[in-house]
């Protein structure tokens, strides 16, 4: 009866800090149990002294304009390659938008992006994948259109790609027709028909 009365009472004693101890064991020979405490706020404590080593985003713009003049747009926290960073989107007072690049932590600038050249280079990018795919099918644009034209019974073609589905190249074509849109999918190499779907104009007469 005494030992258990002395165990309820360490029991308690280990309540009484806060949440952040344990009694993991007590044991022992005779009377004398041994208390063991196991502490679990050392994870926590990191990731607060983590959390607070990142800089404001008003001290990321601060250095992005010191970088870049202009007005800010847009700041946005990213992750990437492990490296953290703000990316701080600017106005330019001559024209064009830049993005200038913050490390989080040591408010350095780690890039100064043209949004201009961005959207060049992801044209050419586009155009060389698509003269690329356009060299490894045997139906050229002219004939899907030709084709397509057929399935709807004719009207305007009004935008053609040439994609790549499951292995399969396949023009996607959207055309205008008296009765309203039509989507055409037409295989690049064999010419075939592989969807067709249409959405006819609401004339609004509900009779």
């Amino acid at each position: 009866m005494v030992k258990r009365k002395m165990m309820i009472g360490m029991a308690a004693a280990a309540l009484t800090l806060g949440g952040t101890a344990a009694l993991a064991s007590a044991s022992g020979t005779g009377n004398s149990p041994t208390l063991t405490v196991a502490t679990t706020s050392t994870t926590n404590q990191t990731q607060n002294v983590a959390a607070s080593s990142i800089i404001t985003p008003e001290r990321a713009k601060q250095v992005a304009l010191k970088a870049q003049a202009g007005t800010v747009d847009d700041i946005e926290l990213e992750t990437k390659n492990g490296k953290t960073y703000y990316e701080v989107d600017i106005d330019r007072a001559t024209g064009g938008d830049v993005d200038v690049w913050v490390d989080a932590y040591t408010a350095s600038v780690l890039k100064v992006v043209n949004d201009d050249d961005d959207q060049k280079s992801s044209s050419s990018t586009k155009q060389n994948k698509s003269t690329a795919a356009a060299a490894s099918v045997k139906i050229t644009s002219a004939q899907a259109e030709e084709i397509a034209l057929k399935q709807t019974g004719g009207g305007t073609v009004t935008d053609i790609d040439l994609d790549k589905d499951d292995g399969r190249f396949i023009y996607e074509i959207e055309i205008r027709t008296a009765q309203g849109e039509a989507d055409v999918d037409v295989d690049a190499n064999t010419g075939k028909v592989l969807s067709y779907d249409e959405d006819f104009d609401d004339d609004g007469d509900d009779d």
